[in-house]
């Protein structure tokens, strides 16, 4: 049975673990780390993501990790980290905008200014930001039926953009002309 401490003024146990036991149940002094709560990992925003939205969570998680967990809201990650790190670029836009709609990321676009490229930088609402604000938990907003609407909405939206796609006819006025190899010898 493990020891939960030394008993109090009233004789009763402190509820802390000592020894051996309370050793086992802290986080580790030798590496970086980071608290996700119980109610964070049963709830729909965070249950039902994506394969490239894990990933990026994760990602920027690591990121978080990296700076000593003092940069959230500072979080970098450019489209060729992000694919380095296992995500799908054509798909990294949709992952970004899934973790944003379901409250687990807040986002700044980044972009080309003046000659200068800017990443985009990423605050994980869960965890308290580089001012040391709490969180803002927006992922607690997030119900199932919402999720569903919305991923029913990305669905029609992406229909859509492919049948505009089908429907593109191309230019009457051809750039190249593809002639048989046996007409270019014939003309020898």
């Amino acid at each position: 049975m493990p020891a939960f401490g030394k008993p109090d003024a009233t004789g009763r146990s402190s509820g802390k673990r000592t020894g051996q036991a309370g050793r086992a149940h802290r986080p580790p002094k030798d590496g970086p780390w980071v608290w996700l709560t119980r109610e964070l990992l049963a709830s729909p925003a965070w249950r039902a993501r994506s394969i490239n939205a894990v990933r990026l969570v994760e990602f920027l998680l690591i990121e978080h990790m990296s700076h000593a967990g003092t940069e959230n809201g500072n979080l970098k990650a450019t489209y060729d980290q992000l694919v380095a790190f296992g995500l799908t670029r054509s798909q990294i836009r949709a992952a970004i905008e899934e973790v944003e709609f379901r409250g687990l990321i807040r986002f700044k676009r980044g972009g080309r200014w003046v000659g200068t490229n800017q990443p985009s930088t990423y605050r994980l609402t869960f965890l308290p930001d580089r001012e040391s604000n709490p969180p803002t938990n927006e992922w607690k907003g997030k119900t199932e039926e919402a999720i569903s609407a919305w991923k029913q909405e990305q669905v029609q939206r992406l229909r859509a953009r492919h049948s505009r796609r089908k429907k593109q006819i191309p230019s009457s006025t051809s750039r190249t002309t593809v002639v048989p190899l046996y007409e270019l010898r014939d003309r020898k």
